[in-house]
């Protein structure tokens, strides 16, 4: 297939060739990109794995028949965290309400019958012709991300993806899928594209398409860095996640290596915008030790996927401090046959000074239902997410440290102070299972009566048992009330 980028130069006075002699000159100005005429043009798009929203800007470039469209910036994150001593008798209220971002990851997967092609900076020769559905050498991204394409469509997204892992900036795509005033179809393939691209942290966020009058033929891409620096970053990406993994043991079950995975990733990351630019990269998050949302999800998804882990990516919005719903990314993820939601980036808090010690686990295998507290999904055109309705590997299920009286939260918060005492923690904590008794066991717990205070006494009898070396007069405390947990945290 010619290149449409190259056919621009070439088709300056296509429909305009009666007038020739008396406008030249402003035919030459106004066929240069003539997007709605017949002639090939090029559209601006910005690509973003959140892409929940986009907005078109009128004027001079639509004008001209080139449209650019961008979203909004994504990545924000407020999370105000303060400990104070029992002593000041003072409530902690935590909030961890995060803006960030999102983008996921990818697959590799044979069609009975069919060719495949791995893409993972690999050179590949299928580029066109069979419906294959082999993106990337991360299955759970075909598995779980695809399942919506048709054979054309998937032909599109491996022509795409191999492009990139050539760094080619101008890919020609089958011709007669894609239609021009489609966008919102073409704005669902680019999240795909950029969560297939998980070791790859090299893709900009911007591209280009151009076609004939009503379908799509070629799209052009940039990079932020070279192919040699990209793949360099790859190998020290890899090297790190075989680190990483080296930590799980053939005695671990499902629910510890998510566990593992979860507070392995939330004690090496902070997070936050890195000077690199490659805050939304599993690179930056393992590598780096910084990224946002997107950063934590692909991370996550990647570990997973290298540790014979079920999981996906979910893109959508989630309450901001001021209650404004903002892009964001989390993960799904299937232990013992059951979809949850996780969120590595709400359960990594910010705390100043910094403490990499303390990884929550508040939203750690939640229900649809207690995720949609906060969270809300967006369904991308060419995947859907799977329904999560069991608690069984809820982390404080799991643990037996959830409640729903005052007597089921002070066993509780024995069990899971003794955990702490014994591994040398500092962090202690339990759920409550509605608000109200929340309130009731927040009070009742810390409240001194008659010279007695609840959670010293618990103390005291923990240390009598564990023997361990923590203070029974002085702790902090942080009290999440949008999740119902209540954390203590030791004084060694």
């Amino acid at each position: 297939m010619p290149n449409p980028f190259l056919k621009l130069k070439n088709k300056a006075y296509v429909e305009f060739a009666v007038a020739a002699v008396i406008i030249t000159l402003m035919v030459v100005a106004l066929c240069l990109f003539p997007v709605d005429n017949g002639v090939e043009g090029i559209t601006d798009q910005t690509a973003d794995a959140s892409l929940v929203s986009s907005t078109e800007i009128s004027g001079a470039l639509k004008s001209t028949g080139s449209r650019t469209i961008k979203t909004k910036s994504y990545g924000d994150k407020t999370d105000k965290n303060e400990l104070t001593s029992e002593a000041d008798e003072q409530s902690i209220i935590e909030n961890n309400k995060a803006k960030q971002t999102t983008t996921g990851k990818t697959v590799s997967k044979q069609i009975k019958g069919q060719k495949t092609t791995t893409w993972s900076f690999k050179e590949s020769s299928n580029n066109t012709g069979d419906p294959v559905r082999n993106f990337n050498s991360v299955d759970n991204f075909e598995k779980y991300m695809t399942s919506g394409l048709t054979d054309d469509q998937a032909i599109v997204l491996n022509q795409i993806l191999e492009g990139i892992s050539n760094f080619q900036t101008d890919i020609a795509i089958k011709e007669n899928v894609f239609k021009k005033n489609d966008l919102e179809s073409l704005k669902s393939l680019f999240v795909l594209i950029k969560i297939a691209c998980i070791e790859n942290s090299s893709l900009d966020s911007t591209y280009r398409y151009a076609g004939n009058n009503d379908y799509i033929t070629a799209i052009q891409l940039t990079y932020t860095k070279s192919k040699e620096k990209a793949l360099a970053e790859k190998d020290q990406l890899m090297k790190k996640v075989d680190s990483v993994l080296k930590g799980i043991t053939t005695d671990m079950n499902e629910f510890e290596r998510v566990e593992y995975i979860h507070d392995t990733i939330n004690k090496t990351c902070v997070y936050g915008e890195s000077d690199t630019g490659n805050q939304d990269s599993a690179y930056g998050c393992l590598v780096e030790g910084k990224a946002i949302c997107e950063g934590y999800s692909k991370a996550f998804l990647l570990l997973c996927n290298k540790a014979g882990i079920d999981c996906t990516i979910v893109t959508g919005t989630a309450l901001s401090d001021s209650g404004e719903n903002v892009s964001h990314m989390w993960n799904m993820v299937m232990v013992d046959g059951k979809w949850y939601h996780i969120d590595l980036t709400w359960d990594d808090p910010t705390l100043k000074p910094l403490d990499k010690s303390y990884v929550r686990h508040d939203f750690f295998n939640l229900t649809d239902s207690e995720i949609s507290k906060t969270h809300t999904s967006i369904k991308n055109e060419f995947y859907d997410y799977p329904k999560a309705n069991s608690l069984k590997n809820n982390y404080f299920v799991y643990y037996d440290y959830s409640a729903y009286d005052y007597d089921s939260a002070v066993y509780a918060m024995k069990k899971a102070v003794t955990k702490a005492a014994k591994s040398g923690n500092k962090y202690a904590a339990i759920k409550l299972n509605n608000n109200k008794t929340f309130s009731y066991v927040k009070k009742k717990l810390f409240e001194t009566s008659n010279g007695k205070t609840p959670i010293f006494t618990i103390l005291k009898e923990v240390k009598k048992k564990t023997k361990a070396e923590f203070s029974t007069a002085e702790i902090s405390k942080i009290f999440m009330e949008e999740t119902g947990v209540i954390t203590v945290v030791l004084k060694y």
